[in-house]
């Protein structure tokens, strides 16, 4: 099975249950929250595309786990209420030892920037760890990359900050890196991924 064809399996996958889980057997985890549209306060937000297909696509290969979110529950996971989804996150970081979370996100094709990585101005990971993503997305091409501007964080970063003490990353990735038509620019996601966790776990 070429890249491709993976990349559009898991973007069309489905379950019926409301989030989905892979343990895997680093200590990183990949999450994705807004895979779905969402009602949010009588307002429709659209989903935010391949970001479901990259977390699992990534998490195979590198052999991570992730928490992803499927089914639309009137609540947006990324804002700053605490819920079920932020509070089961928590508690598996805490039971398996998780000393890094990447929170993928999708921006829209205006921003920019082509990846923006947050991390509440250095607070939720070293400088050190994120100017490495930021390089392993420059060595596969994609070179401009901004470090909280405008995105700092979200509800995920704030919440698992302020209730573990792990290494937590929130990127976004610009719509072009998520679009049907190139999924040269969606594999150079993905590589960049794959390299930072590599490395990232290899210390």
């Amino acid at each position: 099975m070429n890249f491709k064809q993976e990349i559009m399996n898991h973007e069309l996958s489905d379950s019926n249950e409301e989030y989905i889980m892979r343990n895997g057997t680093i200590p990183i985890i990949l999450t994705a929250v807004h895979t779905m549209q969402q009602d949010k306060w009588n307002i429709i937000k659209k989903s935010e595309p391949f970001t479901k297909a990259i977390a699992k696509y990534v998490a195979e290969q590198v052999n991570c786990s992730y928490y992803i979110k499927l089914k639309d529950n009137k609540i947006d996971s990324n804002s700053l209420k605490t819920d079920e989804f932020k509070n089961k996150l928590r508690d598996y970081i805490v039971e398996n030892n998780i000393k890094l979370l990447i929170d993928i996100h999708g921006a829209d094709r205006n921003r920019d920037f082509d990846v923006e990585i947050g991390t509440l101005n250095n607070l939720s990971a070293a400088y050190s760890t994120t100017k490495e993503l930021g390089e392993a997305f420059i060595e596969t091409g994609i070179k401009n990359i901004k470090f909280n501007d405008p995105f700092k964080g979200g509800g995920i970063t704030q919440f698992i900050y302020a209730n573990t003490d792990i290494d937590i990353i929130q990127i976004e990735i610009n719509r072009k890196y998520r679009d049907y038509n190139n999924f040269d620019n969606i594999e150079k996601i993905c590589q960049s991924l794959i390299n930072f966790i590599n490395q990232y776990n290899n210390r």
